[in-house]
């Protein structure tokens, strides 16, 4: 998924002409999720935690998932 929407990017960003990276709240509007709302009404420390979340780039929150998972869930010797 995180490929795709690197991808997606990357397309976009030729047919403008100019850098186009969509952030995590953009991304989450077109399915229909109020992303900034979701951090607002969450609590505390958390609230901060969701508003970064929703500035960085899809791409980079999933891809940094993956990487984790990976690591934490690969084949033992």
């Amino acid at each position: 998924m995180a490929i795709a929407l690197l991808g997606a990017d990357a397309i976009s960003s030729m047919e403008a002409g100019e850098p186009v990276i969509r952030t995590s709240a953009e991304v989450l509007a077109l399915i229909g999720v109020n992303g900034p709302a979701v951090a607002e009404n969450s609590p505390g420390g958390l609230a901060k935690a969701f508003g970064t979340l929703l500035n960085l780039p899809l791409w980079a929150v999933l891809g940094l998932i993956g990487v984790v998972m990976t690591l934490i869930f690969r084949p033992m010797e």
